[in-house]
């Protein structure tokens, strides 16, 4: 049967080992051990060490070769190449786009509220990156539910159908009395990895000067490396890379000749203006060239997000993809490097390119995000992935719902199969939060609301919808819910959101239920318990154990 795969392809593409040298051939079917990544790894960290060594960058090179032709004319004796003004820090020239505050609706003028699916994580990500240089997260940085998505709740997989959805309600941990918190639990079927088609992938790699800054280029050498080692012997990789103009490096080329890709991948050089469009145009042409029927089918942008040559709106830039999702031809953006880095450019494309976009600053997140955290989402299991949920407004007074602002719909879009919304792969998980206030008339247990899925077979094109009930409860938050409230209350927190601002509870307060959750060993919430404590010592703050 037809399966096609939501980028996330490169889940499994970076989530092995390569190797740069002479190593034995290895088999890509017989897999590879985890956490072994150290060959891989060498990519990045020979490209961070021949910086820290001085190495010349292509600029640079520039300079001093056209210096040397002059003195070998005569003209200027052993002239000093022209220096370079510093890369800007890792807090500089980023670009993000607030997406605003959520607000309160009255149930009574609008008891509806729909969006399309979204599984995007680079929100969170690009948090980290922040803290890992020594700055808060700028606030329009933030999405709240990439935040939230970022984490796992323990959601069954469905039983019969592609999706499931789990609701779940209780006394919002710190909002005001009354005040409910309902999380919207959605999880996709899985699919076995060795039930995955042919795949072929195109990366599309930003070779332009920006991407010398640090070591941005051997991170996506990394992760090339990583995909060589991963695929099977008859999956295909092509490579075109894009400076001023975009070029083909490397023809579909089947992974069984790994020296071929290996050796593509060492040629990869930084220099020139951002060309992103010719990129993506070239990048698609080649996907659409080599693509496989009833295979998986990927372009991958390996960028930061700049674009300064041809058509730099993203908006533009979206559009010039749109639809290629139709054609089976999905999109990943990877974005690497905080300072002159484009978040909400990378974030656009992935949303009109069918795909998902994630973000990675180390190799270590690198292998938590492709290797950990992704390995199971393959295959597009739910196409046009949208919810809806309604609230009785004689028992619900007013509700707000917790991000997803870049994502809403309008309420008669749930059912019109034409509109365009998210895609999931196997194994996914996505949460929607709200918060409601109650009428008089609310009763412990009292149906409140049904929260409603819709999605089209990606194989079939046939729709299905799935419902449940949102009940009454004022019973103290579960595990999950407490993890879902202190998730979000950090974002929004750090975002500035008016109404949590107001509640009067601080990131001291945040990280001690970060530390109650972690000394219960609930997943990810050391990461998150790390990050408070980053920024309240930026903020001097004690930090008490």
């Amino acid at each position: 049967m037809k399966k096609t795969l939501l980028a996330t392809l490169l889940v499994a593409g970076l989530g092995a080992t390569a190797c740069s040298g002479d190593p034995e051939p290895h088999d890509p079917t017989e897999g590879t051990p985890a956490g072994d990544h150290e060959e891989a790894r060498r990519f990045v960290e020979d490209y961070a060490e021949d910086r820290d060594e001085g190495a010349a960058g292509p600029a640079t090179m520039a300079h001093e070769g056209a210096a040397d032709a002059a003195s070998e004319g005569g003209d200027i004796a052993h002239p000093e190449p022209m220096p370079m003004p510093p890369p800007p820090g890792p807090g500089e020239d980023n670009t993000f786009t607030d997406v605003g505050d959520t607000a309160w609706v009255a149930a009574q003028e609008s008891p509806m509220s729909t969006f399309a699916l979204d599984v995007d994580t680079g929100s969170y990500r690009v948090a980290h990156a922040m803290a890992a240089n020594g700055t808060s997260p700028q606030p329009d940085s933030i999405r709240v539910e990439e935040w939230a998505n970022s984490f796992e709740y323990a959601d069954s997989a469905p039983e019969g159908t592609a999706l499931g959805l789990q609701v779940e309600t209780g006394a919002a941990p710190r909002a005001g009395d009354g005040t409910a918190l309902v999380r919207v639990g959605i999880s996709s079927d899985e699919v076995a990895a060795q039930d995955r088609p042919q795949t072929n992938i195109t990366f599309v790699i930003d070779t332009s000067g920006s991407m010398d800054i640090r070591e941005r280029l051997g991170l996506v050498k990394s992760s090339l490396a990583l995909l060589a080692e991963s695929l099977n012997p008859d999956d295909t990789i092509a490579i075109v890379t894009y400076g001023s103009e975009a070029a083909p490096v490397l023809e579909p080329t089947r992974v069984s000749d790994r020296d071929t890709i290996i050796d593509a991948i060492e040629e990869l050089q930084a220099g020139g203006s951002t060309n992103m469009e010719a990129g993506l145009a070239m990048g698609y042409r080649q996907a659409r060239v080599a693509q496989v029927e009833d295979g998986i089918n990927v372009v991958v942008l390996a960028s930061d997000g700049v674009a300064n040559v041809g058509t730099t709106d993203g908006g533009t830039l979206a559009d010039e993809i749109a639809g290629a999702g139709e054609e089976g031809i999905h999109l990943v953006t990877v974005g690497y490097g905080m300072g002159n880095y484009n978040d909400t450019l990378m974030e656009q494309l992935a949303n009109q390119g069918d795909g998902f976009y994630a973000y990675l600053d180390t190799f270590e997140e690198a292998e938590q995000l492709f290797v950990e955290d992704l390995t199971q989402t393959l295959t597009v299991v739910a196409r046009d992935a949208k919810s809806q949920v309604e609230f009785d407004p004689e028992l619900v007074e007013s509700y707000r719902l917790i991000g997803y602002q870049n994502r809403a719909l309008e309420d008669e879009e749930f059912r019109d199969d034409t509109v365009d919304a998210g895609e999931l792969g196997a194994g996914h998980r996505v949460s929607a939060l709200y918060e409601l206030v109650p009428t008089d008339a609310v009763t412990d247990g009292a149906v409140v609301g049904e929260a409603r899925l819709r999605w089209a077979d990606p194989d079939s094109g046939e729709t299905t919808e799935v419902n449940a009930p949102i009940t009454w409860s004022q019973d103290e938050a579960s595990e999950t819910l407490r993890l879902a409230a202190l998730v979000a209350d950090s974002a929004e927190l750090l975002k500035g959101n008016s109404i949590v601002s107001k509640r009067g509870f601080t990131l001291a307060d945040l990280r001690s239920e970060a530390q109650a959750l972690a000394s219960q060993d609930v997943a990810g919430v050391a990461e998150l318990l790390h990050l408070l404590d980053e920024d309240l010592h930026r903020q001097g703050a004690p930090i008490e154990d």
